[in-house]
């Protein structure tokens, strides 16, 4: 039995050198500060098709995070400058062909962020932030 695809992800996300204290998670996040998670966003396996009937699959997911909130501009900015550098990070991997290692007959070919950090919702105390990406990768 292959190992499920969001394992492999959560797996490669664990490798960002700028990772805080939190655990990251699987579907879930934390309500407290720092937490992170990885969630599967639906969508359509396939990414394009071929005439063969072959075809290159995707897999979307979310990197979320629990982080400090206020109406201090600073924290604010940091929280923000996190995901920038998570962006970065993400490019620099694709770039240089390091990729999530899938199990089975399971080869990832790309990673790509498809929106940029956005606050999703906030309270008094907490917000999460999240940014969207979308694995391609070939299946035998």
């Amino acid at each position: 039995m292959s190992k499920p695809i969001i394992e492999s992800v959560r797996e490669f996300i664990m490798k960002f050198p700028k990772l805080k204290d939190g655990a990251l998670l699987v579907d879930f996040l934390e309500n407290s500060p720092i937490a992170y998670t990885v969630e599967p966003v639906p969508c359509s396996p396939v990414y394009k098709k071929y005439i063969d009937g072959s075809c290159i699959k995707q897999f979307l997911f979310l990197f979320a995070s629990r982080e400090s909130y206020s109406d201090d501009v600073n924290q604010c900015i940091e929280n923000l400058a996190f995901y920038d550098d998570f962006e970065d990070w993400i490019y620099a991997q694709s770039y240089n062909e390091n990729l999530p290692v899938l199990s089975g007959n399971r080869t990832a070919v790309g990673l790509e962020v498809l929106t940029r950090s956005y606050q999703l919702y906030a309270d008094t105390n907490t917000a999460r932030y999240q940014i969207q990406l979308r694995l391609i990768y070939e299946e035998e």
